[in-house]
C-alpha cells in the first residue's frame, strides 16, 4: 500500500509541475522544448501521437485510427523517468470523457507501448506494478514528420 501511495504521490506532484500556469516568459527561458511526432500502424489500425517535451513535462496529441473500432482522438500529459514515458491520456469516447494510463518505452529514436494491469485508488487510475509492465505486445512508434 505504501508503495502505491509513494507512486501514486510522485506522479502527481510531476503531473502539477506540468500543469501549472506559469508565465510564457518563464517556461521559455528556463527550459528548452523538444517536438516530437510518431505514427504507429497494425494492419489498417494507425495511431499518430505528437507531444512537446521539457525537462519536467511531456503535453501533446494521441489519435488512433481504427478500421472497425471508433476512433479515439485525446490529449497526453506525462513525465519521462529515466528512458519509459508515463502519460495520462484524456479522451472522449461515445459522449463520455475518459481517463487512462498508458506507457512507452524509448528504444532509440521508437516508442514501444507497454501493457499491464491497471487499477483506480481514490479516483486516480494508475498501473499497478511497474516491474509488471510489458513491452512487447502494444504499438510500436516510430519518427515521423509533424505536420
Amino acid at each position: 500500500m505504501k508503495a502505491y501511495l509513494s507512486i501514486l504521490s510522485a506522479s502527481a506532484l510531476l503531473f502539477v509541475a506540468c500543469t501549472q500556469n506559469k508565465p510564457k516568459e518563464t517556461v521559455e527561458a528556463k527550459a528548452e522544448i523538444a517536438k516530437a511526432c510518431y505514427l504507429a500502424t497494425s494492419g489498417l489500425d494507425s495511431v499518430k501521437m505528437s507531444f512537446d517535451e521539457t525537462e519536467v513535462c511531456v503535453t501533446g496529441a494521441l489519435a488512433f485510427d481504427f478500421l472497425e473500432k471508433d476512433d479515439l482522438r485525446g490529449e497526453i500529459k506525462g513525465f519521462f523517468s529515466g528512458d519509459t514515458l508515463f502519460v495520462d491520456y484524456t479522451f472522449k469516447a461515445e459522449g463520455t470523457v475518459s481517463k487512462n494510463p498508458l506507457v512507452f518505452l524509448r528504444k532509440g529514436d521508437t516508442l514501444q507501448q507497454g501493457t499491464g494491469e491497471i487499477e483506480t485508488y481514490i479516483g486516480k487510475t494508475y498501473f499497478k506494478d511497474h516491474a509488471a509492465i510489458k513491452f512487447d505486445e502494444g504499438f510500436l512508434f516510430k519518427p515521423t514528420d509533424c505536420e
